[in-house]
């Protein structure tokens, strides 16, 4: 009975064991580009799958194989050692050598890799790399496998200074950083792992068309590393990463299996860059094809009950219109910051031949300053008291919408907050801000760029406002919580902060004005900030003015594609699902009433939907009208493409002198 007993328990005790998941040990003895693939999702795709994945990253920023090679020779603790356990539980040991890492744990794998920038030149691997291998071989098991990193080139769009080497071009260094990976792999007998080829994969695809980098160099949070975990996944388990059911926080659900296609792509041909074929479906410009829908009725609240007076509207049926655009679309933004404070940093009262008074203003969020928004505030130096204004937001810097160099330039010291910049010529966008005929009029303008709120590439939020108002352990919004649409909303009601305390500006007065993006901004700007007296939407298209259910030109999908950072998380589940919004645009419109409000396109700029802005202006109007406000919306088209230009300001200066002027929100 007893040996029955004990043959019984060695079986349990067998199944048990059979039962267990495998285990892979890995190692990455690298620098930030191996922190990107290793320390988030490399574990949690192996649980997925069954495997547990113990993960180690030797990391030194921008560490080269010169400098790895040197701290083995002298024993140096000169590394952060991130360890994530079986259990996914995550250790840091700071100060570590090199060798305690190699004997920490019977590694399956130790990876290396070069310094991002010499990533594709094969001379600077030698004779640093068969060194560090005769090193580590002395230290790990026998079966131990080592493998080469093979990094990615850098967003040309981005970085441009740092890889002349590559004559800044993308494809050049990628081009070098495989065939570099060819060689080494060759030579020495390294299994390789193509991130590089899966991350020029993923740039072939929708999803990679705006930038998965933070800074033009390092992965996003999001799809970046992600799609860069697949690949290690996939070459160092020897299983499909397709199909893997990981959900990862903050990723919408295409481009998942756009991130392990790319990743499983670059494992089955390392040194090929291949196009997925993962895109939109061409845009529709045919009315025919135009979805059948019905408009939700602004003046109907969700319970299904009618809005009987202007007090139930303004009240209540105004709170929760704008609570479902929050939750759904644009995302929960922080109020005014307690910390927000003005400085005063130049002044010309002479500026612009004469014609203006110019101040650049500081606007910050905190007693740091570490962010802030430069303010450029003109005003008609013959003005006999406060004016009144349009505030926007502009695309490529302040000094880019004038000739005059008076404005300042941004300088070198300010390009690390913003995680890219692209110097544009002083006055380049100038067009679309006619300063001299905005001031002739007797109005001023103040604009700043929209980098100093929020980048517009999926940064992960990592350079903008958002981190400064993360709970604790938090670092990625919510799913409803803002995106950068609303926080260039946000930060146009800063700069109204600041123009209501502006002697030379009539704070009641004030248009904020905005085209493209830019528009949808302005528009969530007027929604949610009922002290600007009048908004202006130019172009704005889908998100902006354009009746998402028409699905006209760019739409909801095209959207969450291509900018997944615009709008906060829950709008994902709306990509090819308009009629399931529980709003639509027109109702962002009735949200401004009653103050005045213009509604432009353009005869040519299909992909905004003129038509669809026409529409969404013609129902918001039945807003204003059972308010008790007639000839408070314009629509106004002129032939075209997408643009601002010179007609469209004299037609917003028109409609200005006509409302605005009789028009001032009180305090």
């Amino acid at each position: 009975m007893k040996r029955l007993s004990t043959i019984v328990i060695l079986l349990c005790s067998a199944l048990i064991a059979g039962a267990q998941p495998d285990t892979l040990r890995v190692l990455a003895v690298g620098n930030s580009f191996s922190r990107d693939a290793v320390e988030q999702n490399l574990h949690e795709l192996g649980a997925a799958d069954g495997l547990v994945i113990i993960v180690g990253n030797m990391y030194i920023p921008g560490c080269s194989l010169e400098r790895h090679y040197s701290n083995a020779v002298d024993n140096v603790p000169d590394y952060e050692y991130c360890k994530i356990s079986a259990d996914g539980r995550r250790t840091v040991r700071p100060r570590t050598e090199l060798a305690y890492a190699l004997a920490d744990e019977p590694w399956d794998f130790v990876t290396f890799q070069q310094v991002s920038h010499d990533s594709g030149r094969y001379e600077t691997f030698v004779p640093y790399l068969p060194y560090l291998l005769d090193f580590a071989r002395k230290i790990v098991p026998e079966k131990t496998k080592f493998c080469w990193h093979q990094t990615w080139a850098y967003d040309s769009d981005i970085v441009r200074d740092t890889f002349v080497i590559y004559d800044r071009d993308q494809t050049k260094m990628y081009n070098d950083i495989a065939e570099a990976s060819r060689k080494v792999c060759d030579r020495y007998g390294l299994k390789l792992i193509p991130a590089g080829t899966a991350i020029q994969n993923l740039r072939k695809t929708v999803f990679g068309r705006n930038s998965i980098t933070r800074d033009g160099y390092h992965m996003n949070n999001t799809l970046g590393r992600y799609a860069v975990a697949c690949t290690w996944y996939e070459a160092l388990a020897g299983r499909s990463v397709e199909g893997n059911d990981y959900a990862v926080p903050f990723m919408y659900d295409a481009q998942i299996p756009a991130a392990q296609k790319c990743a499983h792509l670059a494992v089955v041909r390392p040194f090929e860059v291949t196009n997925p074929g993962m895109d939109n479906p061409p845009a529709n410009y045919d009315v025919a094809k135009i979805p059948s829908y019905t408009l939700p009725d602004p003046l109907t609240f969700a319970n299904g009950k009618k809005v009987r007076n202007a007090r139930q509207w303004m009240k209540r049926r105004r709170s929760e219109l704008l609570s479902a655009f929050e939750t759904e679309m644009y995302g929960r933004a922080p109020g005014r910051p307690e910390k927000l404070h003005f400085r005063l940093l130049r002044e010309n009262k002479d500026a612009f031949g004469g014609l203006a008074v110019a101040k650049e203003v500081g606007i910050y969020f905190s007693d740091d300053e570490s962010q802030y928004i430069r303010l450029l505030v003109l005003t008609p130096r013959d003005a006999n008291g406060p004016v009144p204004a349009f505030l926007g937001v502009n695309f490529q810097g302040n000094h880019a919408i004038t000739t005059d160099e008076w404005v300042s330039m941004i300088g070198p010291d300010e390009y690390s907050r913003y995680g890219r910049y692209t110097e544009y010529p002083r006055g380049n966008n100038a067009r679309r801000w006619p300063i001299e005929l905005i001031l002739s009029r007797g109005y001023g303008v103040a604009t700043f760029y929209r980098g100093d709120i929020d980048p517009d590439w999926d940064d992960s939020f990592t350079n903008g406002v958002h981190k400064l108002f993360y709970k604790k352990g938090q670092s990625y919004p919510e799913p409803d919580e803002w995106g950068t649409i609303a926080a260039w909303a946000w930060g146009l009601s800063r700069a109204l902060d600041y123009l209501e305390n502006d002697p030379d500006v009539d704070g009641s007065k004030v248009a904020v004005i905005g085209h493209s993006r830019l528009g949808k901004a302005a528009l969530w700007a007027g929604a949610t900030d009922q002290r600007f007296a009048m908004v202006v939407s130019n172009c704005s298209g889908c998100g902006g003015a354009a009746i998402s259910r028409r699905a006209f030109g760019e739409t909801v999908r095209t959207i969450n594609n291509q900018f997944p950072h615009w709008f906060c998380g829950n709008f994902y589940k709306y990509s090819d699902n308009e009629a399931a919004l529980p709003f639509d645009q027109h109702e962002l419109l009735a949200l401004i009433a009653p103050r005045p409000l213009c509604v432009a396109s353009a005869t040519e700029d299909l992909w905004a939907d003129p038509e669809g802005q026409k529409i969404a202006a013609e129902e918001a109007v039945k807003v204003y009208r059972f308010l008790g406000y007639e000839g408070m919306v314009q629509y106004h088209t002129r032939e075209g493409g997408h643009d601002i230009v010179a007609y469209d300001w004299n037609y917003y200066l028109d409609f200005a002198d006509q409302k605005l002027s009789h028009f001032s929100v009180t305090k």
